[in-house]
Parts: structure tokens; sequence; C-alpha cells
């Protein structure tokens, strides 16, 4: 991987350092060895705690539910996905999404999403508990299709990855040099040798990028599958995305967020809101061939002051969203 400048999103993200983690949460994301990056480990606080792998909490009639404790219990639930299933909007770790399925379902459901994840790192984080599980619910979407359009390096092999700049910058050093400047010593650094830097995308080739971020969201979807057996009931979950076109943007969203800003804040972004419809079709498409029940949680289906922005959940948004989730779950028994 090249030197790659910062996309849209990733410029966003630095200038408010992870924008609502520091800001909202007072954390931020770690290199992890496994899923690429993940939420500070074993963090505590009011509003958002985790633990030892970076997962968040969540709540249930058993009480505090992370990892470890999910596990030693003989499983449950396992909800993955992205930084909406994660609860990027919650006022608390009882308010997000898995916490509100808990409520409904009588479960233990292990949050297992990823802050920034693609699919390929939702299928990682999930690996270890698969066999435990007896719902996987997979809320997800948008992370591989914004990372696709965004993307200056469409196809690289593991796929786009948000961040990919900062991640590039990262794997031009050596990991003991990397280790030795974060203990405070300064070894010397290799020349770096650059590359060409690939230019960001200029959207004509949209219409290819949506079809290829389908198709990797559809083959990780199509890994955890196989996983599977036939006691475990698995979900595939379109997230939501609220914008005008999409839904009734209420006075309190509005209020809260200007949704007639273009994403991202530059005018020809507009195309990740107009392609969002084509992309959610092929997804649903590809998990009927694949035999995955699907279920599109579309923005319309919301009530009253359910965004936070265009992808995030209100505490009502999550709450409304775990209804629509454990409908349809119970529609598969």
């Amino acid at each position: 991987m090249t030197a790659i400048a910062q996309s849209d999103h990733e410029s966003l993200a630095l200038r408010h350092r992870g924008g609502v983690l520091l800001e909202r949460y007072g954390i931020d994301l770690h290199l992890h060895p496994y899923v690429g990056f993940s939420l500070a480990r074993n963090h505590r606080s009011d509003m958002i705690n985790t633990d030892a792998e970076g997962f968040r909490h969540s709540t249930s009639r058993f009480g505090t539910v992370d990892s470890r404790s999910w596990l030693d219990a003989g499983g449950g639930g396992l909800v993955v996905g992205n930084s909406t299933a994660f609860g990027m909007a919650s006022g608390s770790d009882d308010a997000t999404l898995p916490s509100q399925l808990a409520r409904i379902s009588g479960r233990r459901e292990l949050n297992a999403a990823v802050v920034g994840g693609n699919s390929l790192q939702e299928l990682v984080a999930a690996l270890p508990f698969v066999r435990a599980a007896r719902t996987i619910v997979v809320f997800s979407g948008a992370n591989d299709y914004w990372s696709m359009l965004a993307s200056r390096t469409p196809d690289s092999v593991f796929g786009p990855v948000f961040f990919e700049g900062t991640m590039a910058s990262l794997i031009r050093t050596p990991m003991f040099d990397l280790a030795a400047t974060v203990a405070g010593d300064t070894p010397p650094l290799p020349p770096v040798v650059e590359g060409e830097v690939p230019p960001p995308p200029d959207f004509a080739d949209a219409t290819e990028r949506i079809e290829a971020a389908a198709n990797r969201q559809l083959a990780n979807l199509e890994h955890l599958s196989a996983l599977t057996d036939d006691r475990i009931r698995l979900l595939f979950c379109l997230q939501p995305f609220a914008a005008p076109s999409t839904r009734d943007i209420t006075p309190e969203e509005q209020a809260n967020f200007d949704f007639r800003e273009p994403v991202f804040g530059r005018p020809e972004n507009s195309v990740f809101e107009t392609h969002w419809g084509a992309y959610g079709r092929l997804v649903e498409a590809g998990c009927r061939k694949l035999g995955v029940p699907f279920t599109d949680i579309s923005a319309d289906r919301f009530r009253g002051f359910a965004f936070n922005d265009h992808l995030h959940l209100t505490d009502e948004g999550s709450r409304q969203a775990a209804r629509m989730v454990h409908t349809a779950l119970e529609e598969l028994t």
C-alpha cells in the first residue's frame, strides 16, 4: 500500500480526533491485532464502558454483558456491525441497540460491533462467538458502501478500510520501530519508498464500486453463514440511512443536525445518498441467493427524534430498531 491522502471521512475524523468518540465519550481508536482497530480497552465512564477487546458493554436482565461474561454464561444473542450497531449516539451502554434488544429478547446480547469496521472486520470480530450464539444479527451495510465509494484503492485484495491514509502511513514503518517510538525511543527510520499516490475517486465508476461493495458485503456474510448451523438464527439487517430523500426529517432531528447539508460537507458527495437504494437492493437480492434472511431497517420506518445524524440512532431510534430486529428474528422461528 502506498501513501494515501486522506478521504473525506478520514479528514473529518482526524479534525475532530474521531468526532464524537473523543468529544462525547472521551475515548479513541487503538490498533487491534485481529480487527485492525478497536476502541480503547477496559475504558470506564458513565456513558461508555469497554471490555478487554474494546467491545462495548451491553446490559441485560442478568447484568452487564461483555465478551468474557457472555462466553462464560454459554452465549446468547450476538450483534455485529459498525458504529450504528455499536451505539455511536447512545447516551449510555444501556441505550444501545444490543441492550434494547436484550430487554425484549430476554437474552444476553453481546455488542461486538467495530466502530469504523468493514464487513471483513465485522466477520473477524464475530469469529470467537459464533459457536455460542443462538441468534446473530448483522446490523450493517453502510461501511463497505461508504469506504468503497471513497477509497483511492478500491481494488485492494482485502477491500477498502476506513482511515486508509492513516493505516498506509502506519504500515510503512516496521512495527518494532513503532513500538519503540511509543516507548519513547527514537529508532532510525528506514528510507521510505514512496509509490505513486492513487488519485481520489471522481465517482465516474460509482456503479461498479457499488456492485463491488455489495459483493464484498455478501461474500463476508456467506463466510459467516457457513459457520452457523440449524441452532443459530442468522439475520442481516440493512442499517438505515437518514436523509430528506429517505425520510421526513423531524424538526428535532433537523435542529440537532443539518440533514440538508451535503454529506461530509461537499456537494460532490451527493453520490453517497443517490445510490444508497440501489446498493440496498443488490444486498437484498444477494441475501436471497445465499438463503440468509434479510430485513431493511429503512429510515422511513422510524418515528419521532430517531436519528442523531445520517447513520447514527438516538436512544429512541435504537429502541425502535431493536423492536424491528426482534420482530424479524421472531419470524424466523
